[in-house]
């Protein structure tokens, strides 16, 4: 469940809103108190909690003064530099409002907007993402904006909201440097032909060089597809999730054509999803990022174990969740899920009698249906249990050929792991009689045994499609829940009152 920090997100619009030259900030704090509108120079003043709150306790006298104000002016200027829209904080209202209730008004709805988008997210999730719960980070935006406007130091204060995570802090460099980009022209399409090798040249060559140069995977121009440029198209296969052969194919050529302005707001829009996680993501801890396949555990800050894996399928999604491994299973059983049951392997069964018998699966009272462990086993040698309400776990699968393919969308929504025994070898790493020797014994036992992790591991399953690696390069993985267009629409709504 998504508890919003910023005094929740609702809207609550009635046809009767205060008109400009009837307003007050006791009026103003009176109309949206009784759950009303109120409107200042055409901006809908949002922030309905926070705003009565504050002015109520310094009994309705302005808080702002000049240049407080030009500090808050300058803090929403650069809102672009964490993708946000400056826009939407009230920048052309109190351009023109000479009012002084009104103006002070509008520069503080714009500190709580500002602030509360930058600490939570401007879209709250839950309307979004139907399996999210995450809890987003916390803070005190009233107490905020009174230490703030004390100190005189506004635009510190907005400073500080947006996540601190080395992550976060690297992909909005590389907007910036997305964005200078673009200032010199970005990058041209290129035409459609054959497919692109090595050993090719002319003037399809000459101009995907240009392309890769625009956008610094080539250092220099080429009319020959050389060694040089097939390491250079590999490396932007790499970092946009294709399979790296150097071929510039059908795929390759639709990721090279992506305009730079759809990369910017790809990047903007996941700038927005790290808003929505919490400040603490525990030490260590591990990453699932679905759209790149990948299971990264980290600790103080360094990557101790790197793993493909293989998440849902579109119709089939993993879920978004935090949650923390508490065991490890060996030698696991597989209680068929009903609908698995019902949809696949119950018609295989009557299509092709003896099928489940062949597959070690077992009838139970009542209809119900178990896979016995061993090496045939769907869950493979080792399970990891994380509670969570949507009942998905990682483990290990007897199909190994999987984690070959680029793209590895194949599970009913379990998370299957590349490196199954060096993950329990790592939990298990307190617990000396664990031994990788002992580990590989108990997982071809063919019994189960579930052995508790005595410092459970704190797990978030997310969702990016661009990030920045570990070697600091700004990487693009596919939309494969087609989830980004849904975000970049909720974006650009106008703000909600909260």
């Amino acid at each position: 469940m998504r508890c919003v920090v910023y005094f929740g997100v609702f809207a609550i619009l009635v046809s009767s809103a205060m008109a400009d030259d009837a307003l007050t900030i006791r009026s103003a704090v009176t109309t949206l108190s009784s759950g009303r509108t109120v409107v200042v120079s055409g901006d809908l003043i949002c922030a309905s909690r926070p705003l009565p709150l504050f002015y109520t306790r310094r009994q309705f006298a302005p808080a702002w003064s000049a240049a407080d104000g030009q500090e808050l002016l300058a803090a929403i200027r650069d809102a672009g530099s964490d993708g946000l829209d400056p826009a939407d904080y009230h920048l052309a209202a109190i351009a023109r409002t000479s009012d002084g209730d009104a103006r002070d008004l509008l520069l503080t709805d714009s500190f709580f907007l500002l602030a509360s988008h930058l600490l939570a997210g401007r879209v709250d999730p839950a309307t979004i993402e139907p399996t999210w719960c995450l809890e987003p980070r916390g803070n005190d935006l009233v107490a905020a904006l009174e230490t703030a406007l004390e100190i005189h130091g506004v635009r510190v204060t907005i400073a500080r909201m947006p996540p601190a995570h080395r992550d976060y802090v690297a992909l909005r460099n590389a907007l910036a440097a997305y964005r200078r980009m673009a200032t010199v022209g970005g990058w041209q399409k290129l035409d459609e032909g054959r497919s692109l090798r090595l050993g090719h040249s002319g003037g399809p060559v000459t101009q995907l060089a240009a392309r890769l140069v625009a956008s610094g995977e080539l250092a220099r121009a080429s009319e020959a597809f050389d060694s040089t440029m097939d390491a250079a198209v590999r490396r932007f296969q790499q970092l946009h999730g294709l399979a790296a052969d150097g071929v510039v194919g059908p795929r390759t050529r639709a990721e090279l054509n992506v305009t730079l302005a759809d990369r910017v707001r790809q990047v903007e829009l996941n700038l927005e999803r790290w808003r929505w996680l919490p400040s603490n993501l525990g030490d260590p801890h591990a990453l699932i990022n679905i759209p790149s396949f990948s299971l990264v555990v980290t600790e103080r800050d360094h990557t101790v174990i790197a793993m493909r894996i293989v998440v849902g399928k579109e119709y089939q999604q993993t879920p978004i969740f935090s949650g923390t491994i508490t065991e490890v299973v060996f030698s696991p059983d597989w209680n068929v899920p009903n609908s698995i049951a019902t949809k696949e392997l119950w018609p295989k069964e009557r299509k092709a009698p003896g099928y489940l018998a062949h597959e070690h699966i077992e009838i139970l009272p009542g209809g119900r249906l178990r896979q016995t462990p061993g090496p045939w086993n769907s869950l493979g040698l080792i399970k990891f249990n994380i509670p969570n309400p949507y009942d998905v776990y990682l483990h290990d699968t007897p199909a190994r050929q999987l984690f070959e393919q680029n793209a590895r969308a194949f599970s009913h929504g379990c998370m299957r792991v590349e490196k199954p025994a060096e993950l329990a070898a790592w939990l298990l790493r307190d617990q000396p009689a664990w031994t990788s020797d002992r580990i590989d014994r108990e997982s071809r036992r063919g019994i189960e045994r579930t052995v508790e992790v005595k410092k459970p591991l704190a797990v978030h399953v997310l969702y990016w499609t661009a990030f920045v690696d570990e070697a600091g390069e700004l990487t693009f993985a596919p939309d494969i829940y087609h989830r980004d267009a849904r975000l970049d629409e909720a974006m650009r709504r106008p703000p909600s009152r909260f």
